[in-house]
């Protein structure tokens, strides 16, 4: 088992970083180097375990994660435990290249790799490219949240699709009139909600500038009740004016 470093106080202007790697020599190597470049090794691990409890624990900023850990679980099965927790960025640290091994590690969406032997500034650019990367992915996610909230505090209809009529947001309003929650509308098309596929097809193919009228779309809902609201589908445009789709509102009742 390796010793842990970094465990004791913390300085809270540094960027902390888990280092998992089972090489004694490749962990004091990184140690090192993330000193010298301003990190704080939050801690270390070796093993599947051990890296899932510490990252639990110390709340890191990013984690190193070398690929081939010894034991039952190598380190792609052990990143994709951590990110179903926790929105953390993930380097993998590897001496193959391997394309299989890159195939299974696309699934949990790792920030970088570093090819072993790696020198400084491999290292230094692809943790402060990760760690900008993060920064921007939770500024987007709060805009995302935002957007959910007023969505869900809305009495109307809301529901917003993309260019293929695939559900992205479903409001709670919707998720009572249809009687299908949020997570499940997210896995279908506006198509499945109507009574008629025809009468939206103008409103997905037409101009995306466009703001369009139906005062008696025939929707259903989960049980296949039909029922008709009058509905209003304007333009989604994101912060830089590009429309990449649609937001749909209709009266709850």
């Amino acid at each position: 088992m390796l010793k842990d470093e970094g465990l004791g106080v913390t300085d809270s202007t540094k960027k902390r970083i888990l280092v998992v790697e089972d090489d004694i020599q490749m962990v004091k190597f990184i140690q090192f180097k993330l000193n010298y470049m301003g990190y704080e090794v939050a801690g270390t691990a070796d093993n599947c375990d051990q890296a899932l409890e510490r990252a639990r624990m110390l709340q890191p900023d990013l984690i190193l994660m070398d690929i081939m850990l010894e034991g039952s679980s190598d380190g792609i099965e052990t990143a994709q435990k951590i990110v179903e927790t926790q929105h953390v960025p993930i380097i993998y640290l590897t001496a193959h290249e391997d394309e299989e091994l890159f195939e299974r590690a696309k699934i949990t969406e790792p920030f970088g790799y570093l090819i072993k032997p790696f020198n400084d500034r491999d290292l230094r650019i692809v943790i402060e490219t990760s760690l900008h990367r993060h920064e921007q992915d939770k500024h987007v996610q709060k805009a995302l949240q935002d957007v959910r909230d007023v969505l869900n505090s809305a009495l109307d209809i809301m529901i917003t699709f993309d260019f293929q009529g695939h559900i992205i947001e479903f409001n709670t309003a919707a998720e009572r009139v249809f009687g299908l929650k949020r997570e499940l509308a997210r896995q279908e098309s506006m198509l499945t909600l109507l009574r008629r596929a025809e009468d939206i097809s103008e409103m997905l193919d037409g101009d995306p500038e466009a703001t369009y009228r139906h005062n008696n779309l025939p929707f259903m809902d989960v049980e296949g009740k039909a029922f008709k609201r009058q509905i209003l589908i304007t333009p989604l445009k994101d912060s830089t004016g590009a429309v990449n789709g649609r937001l749909l509102v209709a009266r709850a009742n």
